[in-house]
C-alpha cells in the first residue's frame, strides 16, 4: 500500500497491525492533513465476517463524538480493498506505558476517567466495545486518552441508538449465543461464556484494565486459553495492596466492584462508575488524596505500645495467680488470742512467748523464732489496752496481695479519610418555619435536609441536619401588578462531625444567580397555604453543593 493513492489520500508509511487489518499513515490531499488509514487486505475481504466487522468498527465510531473516541473521517473501497479513514493519534499506547511497577496513582486517575468516560459515551449510543484493554488505548504527549478499535462493538438497541433496523441489516448477526469474541485476558466472565452482553461487560474488563494500571500485573494470567478463562469464571484477583501498597481504599474497592463474577453485583452502568473515579481524582486534584490513612491516636493508647503493654498485663495476670496459689498453700502462724499476747514477756527479753490454748487449758511450745529474725514492731492502735508495759503486739494481719486487674485491650485506632464534595450535588431540603409574606431582607431562615446524602459508602450530611439561609429580596408590589417576588438564598449546612459545608440555592453558582423565589418549592403537605405567607413550613427546595470542597470523616 505504500506509496498509493486512493482517493484523494496518499499512502505514507506503515505504523502498525492487527487481526482486524493494517494501519497506514497517510495524507489527506484536499485538507492537507496527516490521517491514518486502516486496511482490511483483500486476503480478508473475501471473509464476510471480517469485512462486515470491519464496517460496523467505522459505523460504530463515526456515529460517536467524543473527545477520548478516535474520530473516524471516511470509509471507502478501492479494487477489492476495504479503507477506514480515522484522525492520526501520535502517541503510545496502555500496553508501552504501563511498567512492571504499575503507575502513579494520580496517572491512573487522569487516564481511567478519560476511558470511562469514552465508554459511557458509548454506552449511552447503545454501543458495547467488548474489547477494552491495553493495546486499544492510545495516549497522546499531553496525556490525551483516545479509546481505539470499535471493530468488535456490538450494538445493543437499548433505545438509544438510532434507526436499530438499519443498523442490524449492515452488521448483520456477528456474533450468536456461544461464540466467543474478544481478547481472552481482559473478558468478562459471560462473554468467556459466550453470552449476551451489555455495558457492564465493559465494565469487567475496564476493572482489569484499572488493576493492570495500578499494579503492572495481569488480573487473570495463565498459561493458557482454557486457564485463563477459568480463572475469569471462577478465581478472584490478587489483592492489589500487594503489589501496590499505597494504592487508597477507595481505588481498592473500585476495582473489586468492577470484577464481580455476577453483574448484577458491579457498577450497573459507567455513569456511576465514572463519579466515583471523577470524586477520587478531586481529592489527588485538591491536595486532599487518601494517599495513606492517618491513625488518630487516642489519649495513652499509643498503636505502638499496644503490644509491650499487652505483654505486662499478661504477666502481672501470672503474677497474681501465681502469689494466690502460694498464699493458698503456704498457711500462715495462728495469731495468738488476746489473752495470749497479754502474757507474753518483753520482746526484748529473749523469753520464749508461750501461747494459750484456750479450750485445753494446756501450754503450747511457740514456734521457734528463726536466727537473726525482727520481732515486728510495736502497733499501739491496734494492742489490747490491758498488754504488759513494753509488751509487743503481733500487730495487724497485712491484707492479701489484690492481682492487679487484666488490662483492658486498647481501642482500635480511628481512621480519618478525606472526602471530597464536588460542585453542584444535589439534595432535598424543607422549611423549618413559615416565610410570611412580609418578611424583609436578611431575616434568617432555616432548613431541614431530608435524606441523608452520600459519597460512595460514606455519609456526609446526615438526615435532619441544619441548612441555613436568609431572605435576599422582599415581596414589592407595583402599578399594574408589577413587582418583585421574594428570594431567598443558602449559606452552609452542617455535615457529619460537626463540619461546615457551603451550599447554595440553585444548580448555577454566583451570588446574584444563587437566589431562588420562595414560592418555588413544592409543597410536600399538598395543603394550600395561607394568603399572608410567602412559603409553608414543609416546603421543599433543592440545595446544591457550593463549589468543590472536602470534609473528613472518622471510621
Amino acid at each position: 500500500m505504500t506509496g498509493r493513492t486512493v482517493s484523494h489520500y496518499e499512502i505514507l508509511d506503515r505504523l502498525g497491525g492487527g487481526g482486524m487489518g493494517e494501519i497506514f499513515r497517510a495524507k489527506d490531499t484536499r485538507l492537507n492533513r496527516l490521517v491514518a488509514v486502516k486496511v482490511l487486505p483483500q486476503s480478508q475481504s473475501g471473509d464476510n465476517t471480517l469485512r462486515l466487522r470491519f464496517m460496523q468498527e467505522a459505523r460504530a465510531a463515526s456515529g460517536l463524538s467524543h473527545p477520548n473516541i478516535i474520530t473516524v473521517h471516511d470509509i471507502l473501497a478501492d479494487e477489492g480493498t476495504d479503507l477506514l479513514v480515522m484522525e492520526l493519534v501520535t502517541g503510545k499506547t496502555l500496553a508501552e506505558l504501563v511498567p512492571e511497577s504499575g503507575l502513579p496513582i494520580p496517572q491512573v486517575l487522569k487516564y481511567a476517567v478519560q476511558i470511562s468516560s469514552a465508554l459511557a459515551a458509548a454506552h449511552a449510543a447503545g454501543i458495547v466495545h467488548r474489547d477494552i484493554k491495553p493495546s486499544n488505548i492510545m495516549v497522546t504527549g499531553s496525556g490525551l486518552v483516545k479509546v481505539l478499535d470499535f471493530g468488535l462493538a456490538k450494538p445493543t438497541f437499548t433505545g438509544f441508538a438510532a434507526d436499530t433496523t438499519k443498523t442490524a441489516s449492515i452488521s448483520g448477526p456477528l456474533t450468536v449465543q456461544g461464540t466467543v469474541v474478544g481478547t481472552v485476558n481482559y473478558m468478562s466472565p459471560e462473554q468467556a461464556e459466550g453470552k449476551p452482553v451489555d455495558g457492564r461487560s465493559d465494565i469487567f474488563s475496564f476493572g482489569i484494565l484499572l488493576y493492570e494500571m495500578v499494579t503492572g500485573h495481569c488480573a487473570f494470567p495463565g498459561d493458557s486459553i482454557i486457564a485463563t478463562m477459568t480463572a475469569i469464571l471462577r478465581d478472584d484477583v490478587r489483592p492489589i495492596r500487594e503489589f501496590a501498597p499505597a494504592a487508597p481504599a477507595q481505588l481498592n474497592e473500585i476495582v473489586e466492584k468492577c470484577l464481580r463474577k455476577n453483574r448484577d453485583e458491579r457498577w450497573q452502568n459507567m455513569d456511576a462508575l465514572l463519579g466515583a473515579l471523577e470524586n477520587l481524582k478531586l481529592q489527588y486534584d485538591t491536595g486532599a488524596a487518601p494517599t495513606a490513612q492517618i491513625a488518630i491516636a487516642r489519649p495513652k493508647s499509643k498503636a505502638r505500645f499496644a503490644i509491650p503493654a499487652a505483654i505486662g498485663a499478661a504477666l502481672a495476670i501470672a503474677g497474681g495467680i501465681w502469689w494466690a496459689v502460694v498464699r493458698h498453700k503456704t498457711p500462715e502462724p495462728a495469731q495468738p488470742p488476746p489473752a495470749a499476747a497479754a502474757a507474753a514477756p518483753a520482746a526484748n527479753s529473749g523469753a520464749p512467748a508461750t501461747p494459750v490454748d484456750t479450750k485445753s487449758s494446756a501450754s503450747v511450745p511457740a514456734p521457734v523464732k528463726p536466727a537473726g529474725a525482727t520481732p515486728a514492731a510495736a502497733n499501739s492502735a491496734t494492742a489490747p489496752s490491758h498488754a504488759p508495759k513494753g509488751a509487743t503486739s503481733p500487730g495487724p494481719v497485712p491484707p492479701a496481695p489484690v492481682p492487679p486487674a487484666p488490662h483492658a485491650t486498647p481501642a482500635p485506632p480511628a481512621v480519618e479519610t478525606m472526602i471530597a464534595i464536588s460542585d453542584g450535588v444535589p439534595f432535598t431540603i424543607e422549611l423549618g418555619d413559615d416565610i410570611p409574606l412580609d418578611a424583609r431582607a436578611g431575616m434568617p431562615l432555616k432548613f431541614i435536609v431530608s435524606t441523608d446524602v452520600r459519597s460512595g459508602d460514606n455519609v456526609v450530611i446526615s438526615k435532619g441536619a441544619l441548612v441555613t439561609g436568609q431572605v435576599v429580596d422582599e415581596t414589592r408590589k407595583k402599578a399594574l401588578g408589577l413587582g418583585t417576588k421574594m428570594t431567598f438564598q443558602l449559606n452552609q449546612v452542617d455535615a457529619v462531625g460537626g463540619q461546615k459545608l457551603k451550599v447554595r440555592a440553585t444548580p448555577a453558582g454566583g451570588s446574584a444567580s444563587s437566589r431562588r423565589p420562595v414560592d418555588a418549592g413544592a409543597n410536600a403537605s399538598g395543603k394550600k397555604k395561607p394568603k399572608d405567607i410567602a412559603a409553608a413550613a414543609g416546603t421543599q427546595f433543592v440545595a446544591y453543593i457550593d463549589g468543590n470542597q472536602s470534609l473528613t470523616v472518622r471510621k
